[in-house]
C-alpha cells in the first residue's frame, strides 16, 4: 500500500513538473521578461531542474513497476514507457542543451533553432508520455476484470 501511495505521488510529481515547467513557466517567463536571453537562461535553469527531478521520480518508478509480474516482459508497457520517458529526458539533457548552450554562445542562430526544435520535439514526445502513464494509472490490469487492480 506505502509503495502504491509511493508510486502515485511520484507519477504526480513527474507529470506535474513537466507540464508546469514546459507549459505554465516557461512560456510566461518570455512573456513576462523583457529580455529574451534572461527568459531563455531561466527557462533553461528550470527544465534543467525538471530534468533531474523526472530521474529521480523515474528512479522510484521503474523498479516498482517490477514488482508486477506481467508475463511476457515486453506485455509491460508501462514498464517500458517510463524507461522510454526517461531515456530521452536524459538524451535532452545530455544531447542536446550542452550544444545549443555552446551555439548560443557563439551566436549561431540557424544551429541554436535547430537544436531547439529537437528539444521541443523531446520535450512534447515526454509530456505526452506522461499523459499516458497518468490516464494509464500505475497498476496493471489483472485478468480477473476490467478496473480491478493487483
Amino acid at each position: 500500500m506505502l509503495i502504491g501511495a509511493l508510486e502515485r505521488v511520484a507519477l504526480t510529481v513527474l507529470a506535474g513538473a513537466l507540464w508546469c515547467a514546459g507549459y505554465i513557466a516557461s512560456p510566461l517567463l518570455f512573456r513576462t521578461l523583457e529580455d529574451a536571453s534572461l527568459a531563455a537562461g531561466l527557462a533553461g535553469e528550470l527544465t534543467g531542474t525538471v530534468v533531474w527531478v523526472c530521474v529521480g521520480c523515474a528512479a522510484v518508478l521503474i523498479p516498482a513497476q517490477l514488482r508486477y509480474r506481467v508475463r511476457p516482459l515486453a506485455a509491460h508497457w508501462r514498464l517500458w514507457l517510463l524507461v522510454l520517458l526517461t531515456v530521452l529526458i536524459v538524451i535532452g539533457e545530455v544531447g542536446v542543451r550542452p550544444p545549443m548552450e555552446q551555439l548560443m554562445e557563439r551566436s549561431e542562430e540557424v544551429g541554436y533553432l535547430a537544436s531547439l526544435r529537437a528539444a521541443e520535439s523531446i520535450y512534447l514526445l515526454v509530456s505526452v508520455m506522461a499523459l499516458v502513464l497518468v490516464i494509464g494509472g500505475t497498476h496493471p490490469r489483472v485478468q480477473g476484470g476490467p478496473g480491478e487492480g493487483p
